[in-house]
């Protein structure tokens, strides 16, 4: 499955924050749930929506037991992630969740044109995959064993 196809069925909710942010800010928009869910990591764009990092409520922590009361102060350039991997909306979601195995990392951010397009959280991926395995299993028994067959 494309990872477009699983952003377009799953959904693309997902935070963003601009790197000119203070912290305070920043833990301001993460304590505010988007619809329903909330964020542990932020992807940092700029004004054009390109991806300049990511910000995870661990940095956030990091800098508090680092700079203590002067974290709230600092901008999240200077605390985000810069060195990020990236998946493409033509990208296969199974082999994005082996990069993901691969490297360590829980989240990635999507671009189509340079751009952010949404986001991979491995967590979501995997309950999407086990779900649509289900429902393709569920399908396959009705139709194998369904009341009509003739053999």
């Amino acid at each position: 499955m494309k990872v477009s196809k699983f952003l377009k069925l799953h959904g693309m909710l997902l935070l963003t924050m601009h790197p000119d942010f203070t912290l305070a800010e920043a833990a301001r928009r993460f304590a505010q749930p988007v619809g329903s869910r909330k964020f542990s990591l932020a992807v940092v764009t700029d004004v054009d929506d390109h991806v300049l990092g990511v910000l995870s409520l661990g940095d956030i922590a990091h800098a508090l037991g680092k700079y203590e009361e002067k974290a709230a102060h600092m901008l999240v350039r200077d605390v985000m992630t810069t060195a990020i991997t990236s998946c493409g909306v033509d990208d296969d979601l199974e082999d994005v969740l082996k990069r993901m195995a691969g490297t360590g990392i829980r989240h990635m951010p999507v671009l189509e044109g340079g751009k952010l397009s949404g986001l991979v959280a491995r967590r979501d991926a995997l309950e999407f995959l086990y779900q649509q395995a289900s429902l393709d299993v569920a399908h396959l028994t009705d139709w194998l064993f369904r009341s009509d067959a003739r053999y």
